[in-house]
């Protein structure tokens, strides 16, 4: 995935206002905080970071009462982007996955325990942004852009679904390609150069994971650039989310969605 510009504070408050209401639900507390530096821009991939977080967090964090949650995220001037999740004391062991997902991330994690529980130290080594090039950058109008010129291959094995994601994108003037299981996608890209993958996860002959994996291999071998992917599945767990991304994917639309959402993932993944 080509690196986009972000502020990690945004980052900080998307975590917030989404578990700050289950721990007040079961009694709990999440407390997020951000360094000075949080403010300015990165280039990096917010929504892997945001999967790594919810990765270290599990499926239900606030599931036994009284849990204790802190964020902590540093991004000083000249310094690697760190998260700092503590947990408390009785706690699940860190998914395997994180240090995968870390890696493809060219990151770092380090795990302590002490009296106050687990603490798992993310370190990211993004550079910064000035503020304005990261404005720069932003999309306008998202939902009216245009996307002439880009090459789409979609794979369903739901004819509906196909259909969906080609009348969302009809007046874009992207090309479209649709096949239906993953297969099919691997031996179109082998047949024609593509700029955007939208793969379902959950296909017969061959799924999303298993054909992104052979087009990442594939790129590799030949020395090409990775193609930008996205996976469109039902299966948007957060355990689920980052394996799709330590597969190859660049991140997800989780169904059902709406069309400014498809267009805001296409408009943040394109070059």
């Amino acid at each position: 995935m080509e690196q986009t510009p972000f502020r990690p504070v945004d980052v900080l408050r998307r975590l917030e206002a989404a578990y700050a209401t289950q721990a007040e639900a079961g009694h709990g507390t999440f407390e997020a905080f951000g360094s000075l530096g949080c403010e300015n821009g990165r280039l990096g991939e917010p929504e892997a970071m945001m999967s790594v977080v919810q990765t270290i967090l599990g499926l239900a964090p606030f599931a036994e009462p009284d849990r204790n949650v802190r964020l902590k995220l540093s991004a000083k001037p000249m310094k690697p982007i760190v998260i700092e999740v503590l947990t408390g004391a009785e706690t699940p062991e860190i998914d395997p996955s994180v240090e995968a997902l870390v890696g493809r991330l060219g990151g770092a994690v380090a795990t302590q325990r002490s009296a106050l529980g687990r603490t798992v130290r993310v370190t990211l080594p993004w550079s910064e942004i000035a503020l304005e090039d990261a404005s720069a950058e932003s999309p306008v109008p998202e939902e009216s852009a245009s996307l002439e010129g880009m090459r789409i291959l979609i794979a369903d094995d739901s004819a509906t679904n196909r259909l969906v994601l080609e009348e969302m994108l009809a007046d874009t003037h992207a090309a479209l390609t649709s096949v239906q299981d993953g297969k099919e996608a691997v031996d179109c890209f082998h047949a024609a150069p593509f700029d955007l993958l939208l793969l379902d996860i959950s296909m017969p002959v061959m799924d999303g994971v298993t054909a992104i994996r052979e087009i990442r291999a594939a790129e590799s071998a030949r020395g090409m650039p990775p193609t930008a992917a996205i996976a469109v599945t039902a299966n948007a767990l957060v355990n689920q989310v980052a394996d799709y991304l330590v597969a190859g994917f660049d991140t997800h639309l989780a169904k059902p969605f709406r069309r400014k959402d498809l267009m805001h993932a296409i408009l943040t993944l394109r070059k």
